[in-house]
């Protein structure tokens, strides 16, 4: 199959834009159940250091890329300048894609792996990292439907299987040794592997996959991201029956990437994701404002101690210096001069509990980028040397201050920058 089609197509595309999506003109041919139409994706950015795999365009992709080709042509810009502005059209960048996608490329701290301030500049000012292919790089259907079946499905039909091999595995050849693959789902990921096997790739480029990112997915971007365990979903859930995988696939991301940022993961025992037991928390009342008391949560897994270990890594990395650590607090100075304590007792990497100064304006913090919740009143230990003391229970004084939830590990780098920058 041939590789670049687009001045066989540019007069139709041209004429039509968006109104040739499904038009007999653009077929490449038909099999049985299975159909290929073209779509202008022949750019490949041979200089990327990021590779994002999905299974195959969709109708959305059909329409943004006619639409763009159609509009630059009339315009009369060169092919070349043509042809790459029509794959950062389609460079999973839509409404429905592009949020989750930004989520996962946060959580795991890509702007880190590609030395950039933020993953979403690679939807502009740092375009030129990012690229965006499919297994079968054209518009595959089975049935007039979207094709959404695995690999060795792919690999069964010549039409299918001999797209995928002169287009998409010939050009993985052509890309910088030094660019890193990510998977969107089981079948892109059977076929990075694949590739491995054959030699057009090393296995040291392949992270690993993502779930699939799109908002129909319902839950799974949730679950894969550790924001809900299984027993979380309602049993009527679909993500239920696709749990093992998303683990499996949760697991090898964070190893491949903590190897890189070189960060000591451990990888749990159990596939499903250990919850610690909750203690409850007494409440106390004071004439001023509502006080409560932080109690300690039996920590008693490996996971819980790794998660630890990489939220501390999170905050340094973040710029915060380490002043004093105790068994239940870690403490660390902003490079502004701000305090914060983090709670080890009761952290995860699903929900990360933060102290900070009692001084700081309630409606100041609940705005803070990341945050997800403030106690609703101030909270007391013994440990947060640097924060002002008063009365609690007894005739001792004991240092209090507001506790911050960060609901997420990718949530954490967002509220540290921004925290940098408040004062009271």
């Amino acid at each position: 199959m041939e590789r670049n089609m687009f001045m066989r197509f540019s007069a139709a595309l041209k004429r039509l834009g968006r109104d040739g999506v499904g038009a007999p003109e653009f077929s490449l041919g038909k099999e049985g159940k299975y159909s290929l139409q073209y779509i202008p994706f022949e750019h490949v950015n041979l200089a990327a250091t990021l590779v994002i795999v999905g299974i195959t365009p969709g109708n959305n992709q059909l329409d943004l890329a006619y639409q763009t080709a159609q509009e630059l042509l009339k315009s009369g810009r060169p092919v070349d300048e043509i042809l790459v502005e029509i794959k950062k059209t389609g460079a999973f960048g839509g409404k429905s894609m592009k949020p989750n996608l930004l989520k996962m490329l946060r959580h795991f701290r890509f702007e880190k792996l590609l030395g950039i301030d933020d993953v979403e500049s690679l939807w502009g000012s740092n375009a030129g990292l990012l690229h965006s292919t499919s297994v079968i790089p054209h518009a595959a259907f089975k049935d007039g439907e979207r094709f959404n079946g695995d690999f060795d499905e792919i690999m069964a039909s010549p039409l299918l299987e001999k797209c995928f091999r002169d287009c998409f595995v010939a050009s993985v050849r052509e890309i910088t040794g030094k660019a890193l693959f990510v998977a969107l789902g089981p079948c892109p990921e059977a076929a990075l592997d694949w590739c491995i096997k054959e030699g057009a790739l090393r296995q040291e480029q392949v992270l690993g996959s993502f779930c699939h990112p799109s908002t129909a997915g319902g839950s799974t971007t949730r679950y894969y991201l550790r924001e809900v365990t299984k027993d979380q979903l309602d049993a009527k859930n679909p993500v239920r029956h696709r749990c093992d995988w998303l683990d499996h696939a949760y697991e090898q991301m964070r190893s491949s990437t903590s190897a890189l940022l070189g960060v000591n993961y451990q990888a749990p025992v159990a596939t499903r994701r250990i919850t610690a037991p909750v203690v409850a928390t007494p409440v106390t009342t004071t004439s001023a404002t509502k006080s409560t008391t932080v109690k300690p949560t039996t920590r008693t897994s490996a996971t819980t101690d790794a998660d630890i270990a990489t939220i501390l890594n999170e905050v340094e990395r973040a710029g915060y210096r380490s002043t004093n650590t105790t068994k239940k607090l870690s403490e660390f100075q902003s490079p502004a001069g701000q305090t914060i304590y983090v709670v080890k007792t009761t952290s995860k990497l699903n929900n990360i509990n933060l102290m900070v100064h009692p001084g700081h304006k309630l409606e100041v913090l609940k705005s803070i980028d990341g945050v997800d919740s403030v106690s609703d009143g101030h909270r007391f230990h013994a440990n947060m040397t640097r924060f002002p003391k008063r009365i609690n229970k007894g005739e001792s004084q004991t240092a209090f201050g507001w506790q911050l939830s960060i609901a997420t590990l990718s949530d954490l780098p967002r509220f540290l920058a921004a925290f940098q920058s408040i004062g009271f």
